[in-house]
């Protein structure tokens, strides 16, 4: 019985008594991805350029690591900059399935991002 006791029940189910329930957006920032218009103005095959990551950049790995396409830096005005850590949910193709990233960039109208809220 003392078991029981390290266990409350909530709205969502039975969780560890020191845990509260907590809507996500409470706790982290969620951004939809965007595509600047028109995209081929913003491809750049230089060496400087930033990851333009797209749905098709995922495999099954669960992490994003290198990108087909880069932009120019004018495109984070754009679209959504994320950085290397943050999780990336699809919302499109797969709907939901995560992907960690290991690389910065910015992400296609196809993703959201998930960012520690560094406020909390």
């Amino acid at each position: 019985m003392e078991s029981a006791n390290l266990y409350k029940k909530t709205k969502v189910g039975v969780i560890p008594r020191d845990w509260e329930v907590r809507k996500l957006g409470e706790v982290c920032i969620i951004k939809r991805g965007a595509s600047p218009r028109p995209i081929r103005k913003y491809l750049t095959d230089g060496s400087d350029g930033i990851h333009w990551i797209r749905i098709g950049d995922a495999n099954n790995s669960g992490k994003i690591n290198d990108t087909e396409q880069k932009v120019i830096y004018e495109a984070i005005e754009k679209s959504v900059f994320v950085n290397r850590g943050d999780l990336l949910l699809s919302n499109s193709m797969s709907y939901g399935k995560p992907y960690m990233l290991e690389i910065d960039g910015c992400i296609h109208d196809g993703w959201l991002s998930i960012q520690k809220n560094v406020k909390m």
